[in-house]
Formats: C-alpha cells, sequence, structure tokens
C-alpha cells in the first residue's frame, strides 16, 4: 500500500475526539509590544483594507517573504520567542539567518493579535513517535466568515475547497481523510501529503499573547483521536529523540521526557472546544 494511502486511511479512521469540552483559550490584544510591533514593521500598510481574509493573507505573504525558513543549517535557540525577538533577527536577512516553522507561526500569531485579529499558534503532530518532522501553523478567526481557518505563514500556504473557501484545520483534515477535493492556495502535492502526514493530532498553548511561551500558568492543550495515548507518544518520541538526536541537544530531550513522565495530566480538548466553535 502506498505511504499516502496510509496516511489518509489514518485521518479517515481516527476522525472523532474526546476531551473536555469547558476548557477556554485566551487571546490578549493589548500587550504594550503590540505598538512597537505594529510601528516598526508598518503592520497596518502590510494588509491594507478590505475583509478580514484578505487582510489575513496579505500578512502571511509578507511573512513569508520576509522571515524565511532556515532548513536546520543553524541553532536558532538562543531566541526569545517573540516575534520583535524573531523579527530582529530574521526580517530581510534571508535564509542566513532563518528561524524554523514555530518561529515564523509566532511571528505571524502575534502580528494578527496586535491587529486585533484572533489567533493561535496550531502544533501540527504525526501519529508515529519516530519521526522528528512534525509542523507549526497558525489558526486565525475570520470574523465576517465566523470561521476558524489555518494559515501556514512558514510556507505561504492555506487550504480551499472545489469552490474556492479557504479551509479550517478540521476541515483540512477531514478532507484528506476522505479523500475528498483539496487544494492549495498554491497548488502542491507534496504539501498536501506533508500536512496529512502532520495532522493525526493537534496541541495550542492556552494563553495566547505576546511571548506566550514564557507566560506563567501557561498550558498545552491537546485535541487527540478517539483511542490514542499521546503521553505514550509523546515519551516514545522524547526517548527516540535521545537515541538519534544531535548530541548537543539530548540534555534537552532528557528534560522533556523527565517532564512527560511526571505529568499526572494532559489536557485534552474535545472538537468544539479546541476549535472553538460558535
Amino acid at each position: 500500500m502506498a505511504e499516502k494511502d496510509l496516511l489518509l486511511g489514518a485521518l479517515k479512521v481516527f476522525s472523532f475526539f474526546d476531551g473536555a469540552a469547558d476548557i477556554k483559550f485566551s487571546y490578549n490584544f493589548k500587550c504594550t509590544e503590540y505598538d512597537e510591533l505594529i510601528n516598526k514593521y508598518n503592520l497596518l500598510n502590510v494588509i491594507g483594507n478590505g475583509s478580514t481574509l484578505e487582510k489575513v493573507i496579505r500578512l502571511m505573504e509578507w511573512c513569508s517573504q520576509n522571515v524565511l525558513h532556515n532548513r536546520g543549517t543553524k541553532n536558532v535557540e538562543f531566541l526569545e520567542k517573540n516575534s520583535l525577538s524573531i523579527l530582529d533577527y530574521s526580517f530581510q536577512k534571508g535564509r542566513e539567518f532563518g528561524v524554523y516553522c514555530r518561529l515564523q507561526a509566532i511571528v505571524f500569531t502575534e502580528c494578527c493579535l496586535a491587529l486585533g485579529i484572533k489567533s493561535r499558534i496550531l502544533h501540527c503532530l504525526p501519529f508515529t513517535p519516530y519521526d522528528f518532522d512534525t509542523h507549526v501553523v497558525s489558526m486565525v478567526y475570520i470574523e465576517e466568515m465566523n470561521k476558524w481557518v489555518m494559515i501556514d505563514a512558514g510556507n505561504g500556504r492555506y487550504f480551499l475547497d472545489e469552490k474556492n473557501n479557504i479551509l479550517s484545520p478540521l476541515e483540512v483534515r477531514k478532507k484528506l481523510g476522505n479523500k475528498e477535493f483539496i487544494t492549495c492556495n498554491v497548488p502542491d502535492d507534496r504539501y498536501l501529503l506533508y500536512m496529512a502526514k502532520n495532522l493525526f493530532y493537534f496541541k495550542s498553548l492556552q494563553i495566547n499573547t505576546f511571548g506566550a511561551d514564557l507566560v506563567k500558568g501557561q498550558e498545552s492543550i491537546y485535541c487527540v483521536p478517539t483511542g490514542f495515548n499521546v503521553a505514550e507518544r509523546e515519551i516514545g518520541y522524547c526517548k527516540y529523540a535521545i537515541r538519534n538526536s544531535d548530541p548537543q541537544f539530548v540534555s534537552d530531550w532528557e528534560k522533556a521526557l523527565n517532564e512527560y513522565v511526571n505529568r499526572t495530566e494532559i489536557k485534552l480538548a474535545s472538537e468544539s472546544c479546541f476549535f472553538d466553535y460558535k
């Protein structure tokens, strides 16, 4: 059986999600750092006029053109995980000063929040623990559409159906699993296969604000298919990373493993709660 069919089949079979229905995500639109972000990078001119979706797409294009991926050629863990720090390092400096997908998503998501657009980082994860390559994108709430959409600012990609409607993360997952028509704004079969691998389950931060990774009391919220043991997968992933990653990162993976082994709870949100249905 082809790899593609295995990946799509997993999305089809594991199509239901369990979890708590009372978890609330928060969004901060009034951080003091947002004024500097808007003014220093001229974000109001970047997004221009029009609908929220038109503004979001312009912002995505701006991010993908000006904050590039370094393709794993340089360790950038010294950067503070906030948009101003990342932009100061990377903005318009090419791949030599590129970053990785999570940092690209931080820039885009914090720019959205600064502009009053509800957004959060979406970590997209594969089934297998033997895969270093996960992906991080953003989900953005479009008021006029009463809908969340998935935006990959690092790759300048979003998904569309046969009527050219932009899709939510869950719509993308379901269409791939059902082998229904789906395409990208820039058609790319390799990207579709890549995302099919990385849409098995999801993780987001509960508090969405400037520098969200370092917020006191921050929680990771998971949305996982029914019957899937996310703790077992994360522990297996950490053990695999300890055995196979660059020696300079082993201590980080050992710390992560210890945290997962000793966790008494992993917060699982229901589908409707995680994707914040209105």
